[in-house]
């Protein structure tokens, strides 16, 4: 793992603005961390960050993305699909098109599940008790890695905060168990800021209580795309101009940075006014998907559209007329789906540039006569 970065990565998207948590990520992984949990700010490029680390490691690691999971159950299906395609994979097609084993890498897996007494129907198909078959799905993932293994479990904070607090705890007692009986196993898991499972760490009757560390990933300011430019920089032409232009527009989120700055115009002296028509042509394209965001907001919570006109003009969300407890449920289930995040204390903002920009230019009426 030596040499630069991006000649190992190959990727400067992710990097540029990310050089030193990239460091951080890839000194915890390699150090057997154990459990650790990384609370990220929405939309920071972590998931991206993840996955490169986890590319990069030397010995077995996986990334599991928990967002189509509702239980245990799912989430068990989950890791045991992304094993088997990460480490058998001629026998991904026989995994999941359910005919009985016919080549070898098929009969070799379902040996290897027999020997360690795992129903393959049970797991392959999600029948049965929840907590039983994530047990199954982590031991065939070490009989598969052969050794240690790196599990990283992306997007746990949604998948838990769709899970009422009894299910949510149970589920992070699971992961807490699983880690405790395969010591070979080091668990990573990913979750939005102030997720439950970070605050699990601090909570003396939670299963979670001490397990493991807290990792905080922000968003980076769009100077540190400039800063970390100048190192990531490969054979091309795109101006360090640009792309802190285009992260200033993007809020410092990086795909959508990326994204302006390849919608930028390839001609103009003035890099502000490229990145500029970047993203109104961004804006544009994605006009028809942001528009039934903001519709989508009434199934959210019922002061959740007011909440974020709130906060696309600038106004703080209690600016709202209603009462202090609405506004405080509205914020915080905002918060739990990645919608609204605190870049500060006491200083809530919206995670989607995009989102606030159309709102801001469709706000409601309301919030034009308390504006400033």
């Amino acid at each position: 793992m030596s040499g630069s970065p991006v000649l190992r990565t190959g990727n400067v998207e992710v990097l540029t603005g990310r050089l030193a948590e990239y460091q951080e990520l890839l000194d915890v992984f390699s150090e057997r961390p154990g459990l650790t949990i990384i609370s990220a700010d929405p939309w920071s490029g972590t998931s991206a960050l993840v996955a490169t680390v986890v590319s990069e490691l030397d010995g077995a690691a996986l990334v599991a993305d928990a967002r189509a999971c509702n239980n245990s159950l799912d989430l068990a299906m989950a890791v045991a699909d992304r094993a088997v395609s990460e480490f058998i994979p001629d026998a991904a097609s026989w995994w999941t098109d359910g005919a009985p084993p016919a080549g070898a890498a098929s009969l070799r897996l379902s040996r290897t599940l027999s020997e360690r007494g795992i129903e393959l129907d049970g797991l392959r198909l999600g029948v049965g008790p929840g907590e039983r078959r994530l047990s199954e799905a982590i031991q065939l993932l070490l009989a598969l890695a052969a050794g240690d293994v790196v599990l990283a479990i992306d997007h746990l904070g949604l998948m838990l905060s769709a899970l009422s607090r009894q299910d949510a705890r149970q589920l992070l007692g699971e992961l807490r168990a699983a880690r405790q009986e395969h010591p070979g196993l080091d668990l990573v898991l990913v979750q939005h800021q102030d997720g439950l499972a970070g605050a699990a760490l601090a909570d003396s009757t939670h299963p979670l209580y001490r397990a493991g560390q807290l990792l905080r990933i922000r968003r980076a300011s769009p100077r540190r795309f400039v800063d970390d430019f100048a190192i990531t920089r490969p054979s091309t032409d795109v101006r360090a101009d640009l792309i802190g232009a285009a992260a200033e527009l993007a809020a410092g989120v990086p795909a959508l940075t990326w994204r302006v700055v390849d919608l930028a115009p390839s001609t103009g002296e003035d890099e502000h006014a490229r990145a500029l028509a970047g993203w109104r042509l961004l804006q544009r394209m994605t006009a028809i998907t942001t528009a039934r965001q903001w519709d989508l907001l009434r199934r959210v919570h019922p002061l959740a559209q007011s909440v974020v006109g709130a906060m696309s003009v600038g106004l703080r969300p209690h600016t709202v007329p209603a009462n202090s407890k609405s506004v405080n449920d509205a914020l915080g289930r905002l918060r739990e789906l990645g919608l609204a995040w605190q870049p500060e204390p006491r200083r809530w903002a919206l995670a989607d540039p995009l989102l606030e920009a159309w709102v801001r230019d469709h706000a409601p009426s309301w919030t034009l006569h308390r504006q400033k």
